[in-house]
């Protein structure tokens, strides 16, 4: 009667001891394959790392090495202001026999603007505020002036560029200020014309300007300029 019991003690323990067994194999394999997965992953992230970093010092290298390119002349454009960047390509642009690029006068007493001498003038005259045409041709003009107005009053303000051939009327712009009551000082604002034109010998061009004591020749006073270039002969 007593081995019965024993055998089956015996039988048991044995049974478990086999468990055990089973067990601490199955859990040590996972434990490498934990461990393996960790160490792919580790060596993964690791060159997905140092491609990213190669890849960025190349970057920087090839921007250092590449020159930046700049416009090749004295005047650069500046991008942020569309009308400089007009004045610049078209003083570029003035190398003609024909052509003329000169700055408000300071001294505006008359609605009629005069101009400083000491610009561009190539093959072109000037006498009191007047171009005078001395070769026949197709001409760009182009002008454009800077306003200011420092207080507004009770009523609202008409500014007005005008264009004129021969003293007559060809091409103008306007703008009205003064009409917001939340803004009432130093009000500034741009004007500029352009003009395509056949024009004879001894033909005029001259601009002028509708309250021309608001035409700013101190804050801005290299902006508010007259242009003429031929574009070609008449044909």
């Amino acid at each position: 009667m007593s081995s019965v019991p024993r055998q089956t003690s015996l039988q048991l323990n044995a049974s478990l001891e086999a468990a055990m067994n089973v067990s601490e194999g199955t859990v040590t394999r996972q434990l490498r394959a934990t461990s393996r997965t960790y160490y792919y992953f580790t060596t993964a992230t690791l060159v997905l790392c140092l491609i990213f970093s190669l890849a960025t010092i190349m970057v920087l290298v090839v921007q250092r090495k590449e020159p930046i390119l700049q416009p090749p002349d004295m005047f650069p454009l500046k991008g942020e202001n569309c009308s400089l960047d007009s004045l610049n390509i078209l003083k570029r642009s003035l190398r003609t026999e024909s052509s003329a690029y000169l700055h408000v006068s300071t001294q505006i007493n008359s609605s009629k603007l005069t101009w400083n001498k000491d610009g561009i003038l190539h093959g072109i005259g000037y006498h009191d505020g007047n171009l005078i045409i001395q070769s026949p041709g197709w001409y760009i003009i182009y002008c454009q002036l800077q306003f200011v107005v420092p207080d507004c009053p009770d009523n609202t303000i008409d500014l007005k560029l005008e264009l004129l051939i021969n003293d007559q009327s060809k091409k103008q712009t306007t703008v009205t200020v003064c009409e917001s009551k939340t803004a009432t000082k130093n009000i500034y604002r741009n004007l500029s014309q352009f003009l395509l034109k056949d024009l004879e010998v001894n033909n005029t061009v001259s601009v002028k300007v509708k309250e021309f004591q608001y035409v700013d020749v101190y804050t801005f006073p290299h902006d508010s300029v007259l242009a003429i270039l031929k574009y070609r002969d008449s044909n």
